[in-house]
């Protein structure tokens, strides 16, 4: 993947005015840069075996920087295909944790304070003619590189069903089943676009721009799933009243309209609100009384799984170069017993005399 960085978002979490149009620049940078990124990026192709190495590309598979080889390619479709297999069409946002690595757990935690919901529309799910539901969330940023807030984008691909289920009687029902449903999502910071975009990608739980190449130099073992942006707004869907609460209002207002549209916009004194709120939550580890921050709390600390790919079979790059030396090896232990023979020894006495001993 490209080294750039993310332009950097400028604005308060909190401010709802400008910052779908912040969005969507953001998203037109991103795509120049990667655009520009071409030449230096491993795609499918590469990975299938037809990489050319006249380009030298590198990798830290293993943990350190060095160029790629065969078996490194063999790895790569490993990995791809098991974690292909993993998530078919969608993620829930249990799972977007309970994959997470510790480290980004973290991070939302101790980092992003605020994560709320900005706008809502329904579009069309590019699998089939059902509508989802696209919710932005602002959240704030840690300030490391520079950045007051950033974007992530959720599609809730239940949504059509929330609005049309009978059983589902009023919009709070409908909205606690939605955010429980297979979500797809995005961020336009740096670690989503480099770590973990090729893996939303070919999970299908992306939102965004799709990702066709391998983060051989970031993210080479496919681990994590998320950033800690997208953790806090998962840990809110999970947790806050304030989330389904907004898509309560867009359910409702599907249920009202004759096409199911869902269009709201929060309104600027309320999203400020909820931001001095969310940030002035009390960052102590004890069961606080706020219980929308106690939840969404409790599912950032839940254990984790590990996420990193463990296939049960070996690529078939892999499994060649595997066959090959064990090949290498019956050759070589054919070759000391007919030495030994010769030599009126055991096979061990000739290995030992061989390697120097007595």
């Amino acid at each position: 993947m490209a080294e750039e960085r993310q332009p950097i978002s400028t604005g308060e979490a909190s401010d709802v005015s400008g910052s779908i149009g912040e969005a969507r620049r953001l998203a037109r940078a991103d795509a120049a840069r990667r655009s520009k990124a071409q030449a230096r990026i491993l795609d499918p192709k590469d990975v299938r075996g037809d990489y050319d190495a006249d380009r030298l590309l590198n990798t830290t598979l293993g943990g350190v920087i060095r160029e790629v080889t065969a078996e490194d390619l063999a790895a790569f479709r490993r990995n791809a295909r098991v974690l292909g297999n993993r998530y078919k069409g969608g993620i829930t946002a249990r799972k977007v944790i309970n994959n997470s690595t510790n480290e980004d757990r973290k991070r939302a935690r101790e980092q992003i304070h605020t994560a709320i919901p900005i706008a809502a529309n329904t579009k069309k799910n590019p699998g089939g003619a059902t509508d989802l539901l696209e919710v932005r969330f602002n959240t704030n940023a840690s300030k490391l590189y520079g950045a007051t807030r950033h974007f992530v984008t959720v599609h809730f691909m239940g949504y059509r069903e929330a609005v049309d289920r009978p059983d589902l009687l009023t919009p709070a029902r409908a909205a606690s089943w939605l955010a429980k449903e297979n979500i797809r999502f995005d961020c336009d910071c740096g670690r989503h676009v480099f770590f973990f975009r090729y893996l939303s990608t070919i999970g299908g739980y992306n939102a965004g721009r799709a990702e066709n190449g391998y983060p051989r130099i970031r993210n080479p073992g496919l681990v994590g799933v998320a950033c800690k942006h997208v953790l806090r707004v998962m840990a809110e869907i999970e947790g806050s009243g304030t989330v389904k609460g907004f898509l309560a209002r867009a359910i409702e207002k599907g249920r009202k309209s004759a096409d199911g549209a869902g269009r709201i916009v929060q309104k600027k004194a309320e999203a400020k609100r909820l931001a001095e709120k969310q940030a002035n939550r009390p960052k102590a580890r004890r069961v606080t009384g706020d219980r929308d921050f106690d939840r969404a709390r409790a599912a950032l600390v839940k254990r984790a799984r590990s996420s990193k790919p463990k296939p049960s079979k070996a690529a078939s790059g892999g499994k060649r170069i595997d066959n090959l030396r064990a090949r290498e090896d019956q050759d070589a232990a054919a070759a000391l017993r007919a030495l030994a023979e010769q030599l009126g020894m055991t096979p061990e006495q000739a290995a030992k005399a061989l390697m120097g001993g007595n």
